[in-house]
């Protein structure tokens, strides 16, 4: 759900409460300081490490500036530093910079967030700084849009955010929620459990130094050997490492067993239940998308991307040890008569299942 934390002249942000921020909220930050000598919003953005983002914050962190940070988790679009919060806005007396938490019922374009999206539409409009504050504001024409979304809003020549939403106030604070007190956040994402939707809490895989061994016994089934973890979904594996899964076809067992879906145009693997799970991108290995894919049942498929379409061709199990895959082969998720297929650019695009899915074994 990403956090927003807006810092008033009097109120202190400590590192500590910085952290927390981060590490329930790692996919990127941004930020917004207000310069009273210049009356005008100074904004950086694309911090991908808590380390570089303190370093740029730390002088605006106590008594006597004014300050907007946003920690960003994913629920729409790529993990990158153009997708980090604040998107500015253009209006007729300057840029607006625009902080959202929350999900947008907004369709995007491939790898853009859905505040991009928003922050780009507004853009488009030319409105005065009073329309924009009509727009967004609670009950506005955006509510239905907005979903309980929270937003705040760095207008020119003004001092104080536009904030929109429930806030809640901690430590002098304003906070766009307090998930991240307890290394909590809700992710927003959305996948199909046979005919029911279903979000869930990420717990992110990074903590206090001190606190790790207490923790990790509860929050990661992973060996703690090694710097990755293997992931199996039926008869397809997957390495996670550094925040992303990656398809595997090497020989190690699974560490844990996962679960795929498809969200906003993008796979990812769910792993863990309840407030334990964990979601990560399905990221490709290979730079060009392969000619053959192999789904979560081992069933292979000949692809025809000129006309996105996809003919089963044999299956691969555990038992079917004499069925070996083609040399390069993408992994897809099948889903009634479609099948989502990892591309070269960490979309999931849908292929028409073309015959009959069918067990006979072949040999490349």
């Amino acid at each position: 759900m990403c956090v927003i934390a807006y810092k008033p002249i009097n109120a202190v942000l400590t590192k500590e409460d910085a952290m927390l921020m981060w590490e329930a909220n790692s996919h990127g930050a941004g930020f917004c300081v207000w310069d009273e000598k210049s009356r005008t919003w100074k904004m950086k953005k694309g911090f991908m490490t808590f380390e570089a983002l303190w370093q740029e914050i730390e002088p605006f962190t106590k008594e006597g500036s004014i300050l907007v940070v946003h920690f960003r988790i994913v629920s729409r679009g790529k993990v990158c530093p153009e997708q980090t919060h604040p998107f500015e806005i253009a209006l007729e007396e300057g840029t607006a910079f625009l902080f959202h938490n929350g999900t947008l019922d907004i369709r995007t374009t491939q790898g853009s967030s859905d505040t991009y999206e928003l922050a780009y539409r507004l853009s488009q409009l030319g409105l005065r700084k009073d329309q924009l504050k009509l727009v967004l504001k609670e009950g506005g024409l955006l509510e239905e849009m907005r979903s309980g979304s929270r937003f705040a809003v760095c207008l020119p020549g003004e001092p104080e955010p536009f904030l929109v939403g429930q806030w809640e106030e901690i430590k002098g604070l304003k906070t766009s929620n307090s998930y991240w007190q307890y290394r909590r956040t809700y992710t927003g994402l959305s996948g199909r459990r046979g005919r029911t939707s279903y979000s869930y809490y990420h717990t992110p895989s990074l903590y206090w130094e001190e606190d790790w061994e207490n923790w990790k016994s509860s929050y990661c089934e992973c060996n703690p050997k090694k710097d990755y973890t293997i992931v199996g979904v039926g008869e397809i594996l997957f390495k996670v490492e550094n925040g992303a899964a990656y398809p595997y076809f090497g020989k190690e067992s699974p560490d844990v067993e996962g679960e795929l879906f498809v969200s906003e145009d993008m796979l990812f693997l769910l792993v863990g239940d309840g407030v334990f799970a964990e979601t990560f991108q399905v990221r490709p290995s290979y730079k060009e998308t392969p000619t053959w894919a192999i789904d979560q049942d081992g069933y292979i498929y000949r692809l025809d991307h000129l006309r996105a379409m996809a003919f089963p061709s044999g299956r691969k199990t555990k038992k079917t040890k004499n069925v070996k895959l083609p040399k390069e082969v993408a992994v897809a998720l099948r889903s009634e008569g479609t099948l989502y297929v990892l591309t070269k650019h960490s979309l999931a695009e849908a292929y028409e299942i073309r015959g009959k899915v069918v067990e006979r074994d072949r040999v490349w």
